[in-house]
């Protein structure tokens, strides 16, 4: 059985490439057929995404800047223009920083480098989740998939990290904005769930993906991930599972959750 009937819409951002293509692959796996992918890399949307694309898959790729109040709502407005509706939104898009300010502590940092971390890492998660939320209130609720007596209107995850919950050496904008997101996930919870509408943030410990690769590839990459019980270093389809088992029916009573997909790091 599917996850996802064919009626349901999905929209991704951050899908170019890591974690967010993976989410937005494994959806489409699970039988989401309505898609719109978004990233600021149009090559890297049109390379992942091309393939995907099918008579029985509509993906509807948008190049934007989810800092950007104006491109995220014209975007939303498109998908649902596209597809009808909204159902369930995974906000992926993110960056680690600038190269220049890496292994430096809030003392030696710039204002402009770090509103361009908290801009897109936790401003972009707000716009783009209330841009979501206000779509979710003005369609109707549709029936759960799984047979309960339930209604939902729709579905968010938002990427967190292991440093949602923990510092690491030297990253500052980096765990502020990923505390946030937390916080954003609480509080929006709290706010909608009456609504039919759930709100959960996966926190991804280790992922093998490009903006970790110089840890990965690094010398001491073995280092990093020993820091975890698994020893390992995970792969971003690990954390689309539990994406896709979040965005689906099956998880009806589950929002405002922080889930670790981390090795077991958390536990430590």
């Amino acid at each position: 059985m599917s996850a996802f009937t064919s009626d349901q819409v999905a929209f991704v951002t951050g899908a170019a490439g890591g974690i967010g293509f993976a989410i937005a692959k494994q959806l489409i796996l699970d039988g989401i057929t309505k898609i719109a992918v978004l990233d600021i890399s149009a090559d890297g949307l049109s390379s992942s995404f091309s393939p995907l694309s099918s008579s029985s898959v509509k993906v509807l790729q948008m190049v934007i800047d989810c800092s950007s109040e104006a491109e995220v709502d014209a975007a939303v407005e498109k998908t649902v223009k596209e597809f009808g509706r909204l159902d369930v939104c995974v906000n992926a898009a993110g960056i680690s920083g600038s190269k220049a300010d890496r292994g430096k502590g809030t003392a030696a940092l710039e204002k402009n480098n770090v509103e361009k971390v908290l801009g897109l890492n936790l401003m972009g998660v707000w716009i783009c989740e209330r841009a979501q939320i206000r779509q979710f209130l003005r369609q109707e609720a549709r029936d759960v998939s799984t047979g309960l007596p339930l209604k939902t209107r729709g579905s968010i995850v938002n990427l967190g990290s292991l440093t949602s919950h923990r510092a690491i050496p030297n990253i500052s904008p980096y765990i502020m904005a990923k505390h946030g997101v937390l916080g954003l996930c609480r509080s929006d919870a709290l706010d909608y769930g009456k609504d039919g509408i759930r709100i959960n943030c996966i926190c991804p410990g280790w992922i093998k993906t490009g903006m970790t690769e110089d840890l990965w590839k690094g010398a001491h990459g073995d280092v990093v991930s020993g820091r975890a019980p698994m020893a390992r270093w995970g792969h971003p389809e690990e954390v689309a599972y539990m994406a896709s088992f979040l965005l689906s029916d099956k998880a009806s009573f589950v929002t405002g959750a922080s889930i670790a997909v981390d090795g077991g790091y958390s536990a430590c």
